[in-house]
């Protein structure tokens, strides 16, 4: 299920704009639902124009019950309206299930109203046992959720993924966990993030901290979320001051050059069993 709940960012950066722009609903003094503050929901979101009054209703009393306030319910239904239609007891569900992850009310109110699609998640076990493991890696529940509110994806990535970028940036590049839960690095393919690290390495711009160094010494190297949290062209224009045809075309290289060390090792290995 964790797997089937995909975060396209079109759809995701279209939500935020339009939670943004839905700040102007509610604020968190006010307690009461106003037909008001439905007519400017569904100008924000035309599909919700469907919903009768009760259903609004019942949606919204089940949400502040379990201590979310107007403008969260607003920005939540406004960015997944499927939730509108929800009976109190699966809405309760969805909330129980987030609840034993144990961020805390308000760092979840804070989760869940970023991004209302993680109430579409169903299966407790898989999403407690994923987060077992991001937990095992960044050391606290308060790192995992940071992780969560800057790539949600990663509730729905395979762990051998995630394991396989994590090693990466703490064991390659020397990154402390951190300066790790402050960017988005994981949403970002593990082939991307390794590429965009060994252009700066060849450059000259990145020096990897020796094994016993300080993580609080100063260093020359761009903060991780400037490496990872950027478009190509801000990445290459930016950070990295080349233009991006450079870039493409190192990339283009690095695959090649990639190619060529696997067919080469594994020419080594053939050679070997047919040694033995």
């Amino acid at each position: 299920m964790l797997r089937n709940v995909l975060f396209n960012v079109r759809v995701v950066l279209k939500q935020q704009n339009q939670l943004h722009r839905a700040k102007h609903l509610a604020t968190p003094k006010i307690l009461q639902l106003e037909q008001i503050h439905i007519n400017e929901a569904i100008k924000l979101e035309p599909t919700l124009a469907i919903y009768s009054p009760e259903i609004w209703r019942r949606a919204h009393e089940t949400f502040q019950n379990h201590g979310l306030e107007t403008v969260n319910f607003l920005r939540i239904v406004t960015g997944n309206p499927a939730v509108l239609k929800r009976t109190p007891d699966k809405i309760i569900n969805s909330l129980e299930i987030w609840r034993a992850c144990q961020f805390g009310e308000h760092l979840l109110h804070l989760l869940l109203t970023k991004y209302p699609e993680l109430l579409d998640i169903t299966e407790s076990h898989q999403l407690l046992e994923h987060i077992a493991f991001l937990k095992s890696r960044v050391s606290t529940s308060k790192n995992v959720w940071k992780l969560l509110m800057n790539s949600p994806d990663l509730i729905a990535q395979p762990e051998e993924s995630l394991e396989e970028k994590l090693n990466y940036i703490i064991d390659v590049m020397r990154i402390e966990v951190p300066e790790i839960v402050k960017s988005a690095s994981l949403a970002l393919p593990f082939e991307e993030i390794r590429c965009r690290h060994q252009f700066l390495v060849r450059l000259g711009l990145f020096k990897p901290r020796p094994l016993k160094a300080d993580p609080n010494d100063p260093t020359t190297n761009h903060k991780l979320y400037q490496i990872t949290d950027t478009s190509e062209k801000t990445f290459a224009t930016k950070i990295c001051h080349v233009t991006l045809p450079e870039y493409e075309a190192f990339k283009e290289l690095y695959t090649k050059e990639l190619e060529r060390q696997n067919k080469k090792s594994k020419d080594e290995e053939d050679f070997s069993d047919e040694d033995d």
